[in-house]
């Protein structure tokens, strides 16, 4: 079952559920009150129909003259008073509606905390037969357009390990699928749960030199299936991931693109990588020792020495609270006003946001210690196997493009774009550095950006793909 990062507060969960308790009988007595004035109003309404009918069944047995200004009488007498009443029952109606409106809104809101998560997945369509690897750490999900294909390439889009489902690609994914790269394929990061620590009887590590080998089998795949090497697009965490399994096997990749990742984490300052380096590099060995948990036997992963992912969501809320104060007000308003719309999108934000996912340990310590500390990549020390890798190496007829976000509190613009500079093979005619208006989670939901920037990386892809 999803875990929500709401369980690390037991307590807080106790005092929701029972501010829950006064809003559900509120709502309870709201409901039985807009019964009561319906059945009330209704009450009245049947007495003045029994009244007028009485008056028309006497009026035939006691015919008088003047039938017809009776009978106005008689409208005058029951239309009058219905219409005013009618006007009063919606009135009344009306007012109890937003009261319980807004009790519904605070009960949902809630809910959003307290209720159990709900299992995330694609939104896109995906039968088993469209997994097309499924490998220790990852699943990779071929999402393609249906029809024929005039590219050759698949893209594949790396979704990041950050604690979230990784459907966070998808918006991604589909808009350049849907701006003519068809072959489109999605890598899914696993939950430290359900990655076996054991593979056919060797332990499995998803450290950076396990996941470079696994990335090096996706990016083999793809090419396998069509004769041509895939686009790489790497949302976030991946970044330096991707560009290292190139450099090591420059033939698997057609073009590469990162955004908003932490590639060149000494280009700016920014809060993360200042919190690494004043904390050092064994804080992440004390957090692990501290926080650290060992998956039970009824996972797959069982044994496996994990990081709790609700600490890493915790500390994204804590690194950007006064955006999310605002956007859960703002929820917490549009709910209690109707405002279905709006309210979804952010409902089906948070409830994404707020479901975790664990981290293998072996995955948080090396991404803390090679990127965030020593940022190795752009040093050229960043060992894999028996051999050194560097930004220097980066091969030469590969494009590569970079999006960066100004508002960017997790990858500051320069950290997600400064490496394109220290890239000299590649010719500045194959070389696309963006940095756009936007925070992190901008970069991979915003329809602006998407529109914009999205649109421009499509093209540039276009431009160095081959054709069927």
């Amino acid at each position: 079952m999803p875990e929500s990062v709401m369980t690390l507060f037991p307590h807080l969960l106790n005092h929701l559920e029972a501010l829950k308790i006064p809003v559900k009988t509120s709502l309870s007595c709201t409901e039985m009150q807009m019964k009561t004035v319906s059945a009330g109003f209704e009450l009245l309404n049947s007495q003045q129909s029994m009244m007028r009918s009485a008056s028309r069944y006497w009026k035939t047995l006691f015919p008088f003259g003047g039938g017809a200004s009776v009978e106005k009488l008689l409208d005058l007498y029951c239309d009058g008073p219905r219409s005013l009443l009618e006007a009063v029952r919606q009135s009344m109606l009306q007012s109890l509606g937003r009261f319980r409106q807004a009790r519904e809104g605070e009960l949902e809101f809630l809910d959003l905390f307290t209720n159990n998560p709900p299992q995330q997945d694609w939104t896109v369509a995906i039968d088993p037969v469209d997994v097309m690897l499924d490998l220790p750490g990852f699943r990779v999900l071929d999402i393609s357009a249906a029809g024929s294909h005039r590219l050759k390439n698949y893209t594949v889009v790396f979704a990041p390990r950050a604690g979230h489902h990784s459907n966070i690609a998808e918006k991604v994914a589909l808009f350049l699928r849907d701006h003519g790269l068809s072959r489109m394929a999605v890598v899914e990061q696993k939950c430290a749960e359900d990655i076996p620590l054991h593979v056919n009887g060797k332990r499995h590590y998803e450290d950076f030199a396990g996941q470079v080998d696994q990335y090096r089998r996706i990016l083999q795949h793809l090419k396998d299936r069509t004769g041509s090497a895939p686009h790489l697009v790497a949302i976030c965490q991946p970044g330096p991931l991707l560009m290292t399994t190139l450099i090591l096997h420059p033939h698997l990749g057609k073009t590469l693109g990162t955004a908003g990742s932490p590639m060149h984490t000494t280009a700016e300052r920014g809060f993360l990588t200042d919190f690494a380096r004043l904390a050092g590099s064994h804080f992440i060995d004390i957090m692990l020792a501290l926080f650290g948990r060992k998956i039970g036997r009824d996972h797959l992963g069982a044994g496996r020495d994990s990081y709790d992912g609700r600490l890493q969501v915790l500390g994204f809320y804590l690194l950007s609270y006064s955006q999310h104060l605002k956007n859960l007000k703002r929820l917490l308003e549009d709910l209690k006003n109707g405002k279905r719309d709006a309210a979804d999108r952010q409902m089906i934000f948070y409830l994404w946001y707020n479901t975790v996912h664990h981290f293998p340990a072996g995955f948080i310590r090396d991404t803390y210690k090679k990127i965030f500390i020593r940022n190795e990549l752009m040093k050229g020390t960043l060992r894999v196997g028996n051999r050194l890798v560097g930004i220097a190496d980066y091969p030469a007829s590969v494009p590569i493009w970079a999006l960066g976000g100004s508002k960017d509190s997790i990858a500051p613009p320069l950290q997600a774009t400064g490496h394109m500079e220290l890239i000299r093979s590649v010719p500045e005619k194959n070389k696309l550095s963006m940095v756009c208006e936007a925070g992190h989670m901008g970069l991979f939901r915003s329809r602006n950006i998407l529109k914009n920037y999205y649109g421009q990386i499509a093209d540039f892809m276009l431009a160095h793909s081959d054709g069927c």
